[in-house]
């Protein structure tokens, strides 16, 4: 495990004391726990944010599948005559 060392406000260094002592971790721990959080909301951001880029390229490229399509499909699940899924 590495060293990183960092400046923290006053109030911030304050506050991180405080939650340590009533969690009786170390200030280390929830350190590493926040970065932790914060990474994979990012990760997740980032993956949203690919996943939004993708769905305009396929709606440009008129990929798409009619709202029209997907509810008549829907309203035959759990049917005699279900059908399968409408094609691009």
């Amino acid at each position: 495990m590495s060293t990183t060392s960092f400046r923290l406000d006053d109030e911030l260094e304050d506050k991180l004391e405080v939650t340590a002592t009533k969690l009786q971790r170390t200030k280390g721990w929830i350190i590493n726990d926040a970065l932790r959080q914060y990474i994979a909301r990012e990760e997740q951001k980032l993956r949203m944010l690919e996943e939004t880029q993708e769905a305009i390229a396929d709606i440009e490229a008129q990929r798409v599948v009619s709202g029209e399509s997907v509810m008549k499909w829907l309203e035959t699940w759990g049917t005699a005559d279900e059908a399968t899924a409408p094609k691009i």
